[in-house]
């Protein structure tokens, strides 16, 4: 945990007060949980480390208080309601610092995020018979009838920001910018107003890795005397495997020791549960496999043979260069004890031609043919955005339709997890598919939010083709096939 030091003065103690006791009579949570409507009043350790820091560091001058931070960064872990903060925290400062004319904003990650934060705000001033009166919600900008002060919610881009000189700005999920030319426009748009106290808060968690622009702005702010930052996760000698360490992320009076344990259980990854929960950069993306030796292991223990006269799949994956080209095929039955088995068989071209350097595709072709021959698969699933040229001559010289799969995040995601839960329950077979074993053993940990998390490659780029292959092919039984083997027609 990371906190910049402070020293409040007695007149920016009294403002703090004040500003609370606006945020706890007029703002209600508008979260979607048993909260609902119910007050917002701060925990201690939002009073302590945000709510303080903020309102109670300055000086009384002749123009008025002046604050010490005027940028602030707060790192919260996910489920601390860091969207609904930004919406109380926009209202409570336009309803406390009143400005003619007056501009407020959020910047948002993505629309979606647009939407919600624009849909909290405007709910919370539905919420409040003094702000429904004050403000005029309209289609994307809310205004106050008497002052003619504006709040807006903007996305995450630079040119939305320029010529805006915003009082207070908001930028929300600070992780997913690319750059700082956002965050650079709104501090130049405040230069016009620094008489006026203008103030950026930045609300985050965790990135995914330890470079980018999060990273970068964090090391540079903890030198700025004008920027506050709390950061609240674990720290770099902390286990994130020990239970004892969770206690400094669990502050919040909703986030319990079952609360914690079960985000673990349930996290997509051990990256994904050190980002999101212990709210840490992942260090090296090289430290972060998807599988262990040992989950790999156990499952070339058991029978592993496909039956092609019953329904099954098959994935395909590869470049003409460069990667090698993987043919995977998967199957579900029921093994001598009643349990569910997940079979497989591969075909993988990772030696390409000396000369060209590319791979005989022509071969590939009538292998792939004379699978389909054996007994026709249920789904040929393959990416038709990257091998183009394979899916048509599939398709025209041997009639076999193909399924697009997409290797977008939302679909390779969906396609890990499937893989990833096959290893877990010790259901995936892998015997006599070694290369299948080898390439599931390069594949890393690779967060996409907020699809979840994807098989990606190591720094040695280590081939994983027949691990996408696999999962592509599992997750169309999965979507196409499961359920309906005993009576779907198949040749």
């Amino acid at each position: 945990m990371y906190r910049t030091p402070t020293e409040y003065s007695v007149e920016g103690l009294e403002m703090a007060r004040d500003y609370e006791s606006c945020l706890s009579s007029m703002c209600k949570h508008v979260a979607n949980d048993e909260y609902y409507g119910q007050p917002f009043l701060l925990e201690e350790f939002q009073r302590e480390n945000m709510w303080l820091p903020m309102f109670a560091c300055g000086e009384m001058t002749e123009r008025g208080f002046r604050r010490r931070f005027r940028r602030v960064i707060f790192g919260l872990p996910s489920g601390y309601g860091k969207t609904e903060t930004a919406a109380a925290l926009i209202l409570t400062i336009a309803t406390m610092e009143v400005r003619h004319n007056g501009q407020y904003g959020v910047v948002a990650s993505s629309l979606d995020q647009v939407k919600n934060i624009f849909e909290k705000i405007s709910t919370m001033i539905k919420l409040n018979d003094t702000w429904s009166q004050q403000w005029d919600i309209q289609t994307k900008v809310i205004e106050h009838r008497e002052t003619g002060a504006r709040i807006m919610v903007l996305p995450n881009k630079a040119d939305a920001l320029e010529s805006w000189h915003f009082n207070v700005l908001i930028f929300d999920e600070l992780h997913v910018y690319r750059d700082s030319r956002a965050w650079d426009a709104a501090i130049k748009g405040q230069k016009v107003i620094a008489r006026t106290n203008p103030l950026i808060i930045g609300i985050t968690t965790a990135g995914d890795g330890r470079e980018g622009f999060l990273w970068d702005l964090l090391d540079t702010s903890k030198k700025d005397p004008a920027t506050y930052i709390y950061w609240l996760g674990l720290d770099d000698d902390d286990n994130i495997d020990d239970p004892k360490a969770w206690e400094k992320v669990m502050v919040a009076s909703w986030v319990d020791w079952e609360s914690v344990e079960d985000q673990r259980n349930t996290a997509t990854s051990k990256r994904s549960f050190e980002r999101y929960t212990a709210n840490r950069f992942p260090n090296k993306k090289d430290e972060y496999s998807f599988f262990s030796a040992a989950q790999l292991n156990r499952l070339v223990r058991r029978k592993n043979s496909i039956d092609f006269s019953k329904p099954y799949t098959l994935g395909i994956d590869g470049a003409t260069s460069g990667d090698c080209y993987a043919i995977v095929a998967f199957q579900k039955t029921v093994d001598e004890r009643g349990r569910e088995a997940a079979l497989t068989k591969e075909w993988v071209f990772d030696d390409p031609d000396p000369e060209t350097g590319h791979y005989p595709l022509n071969q590939i072709e009538q292998l792939i043919a004379g699978i389909c021959a054996k007994g026709w698969p249920e789904v040929v699933a393959i990416d038709p955005n990257r091998m183009i040229v394979l899916d048509s001559h599939l398709r025209d010289n041997y009639g076999i339709e193909t399924t697009a799969f997409a290797q977008n995040n939302a679909t390779m995601c969906q396609a890990a997890s499937v893989v990833s839960h096959l290893v877990k329950d010790k259901r995936l077979r892998l015997k006599g598919s070694p290369k299948t074993k080898e390439h599931l053993s390069n594949c890393i940990e690779e967060d996409r939010e907020p699809y979840g998390t994807r098989f990606g490659k190591d720094s040695r780029k280590r081939k994983i083709d027949a691990a996408i292959a696999l999962s592509i092919a599992a997750l169309a039984y999965e979507k196409l096939v499961a359920g309906r083997e005993e009576y779907v027609p198949f040749n």
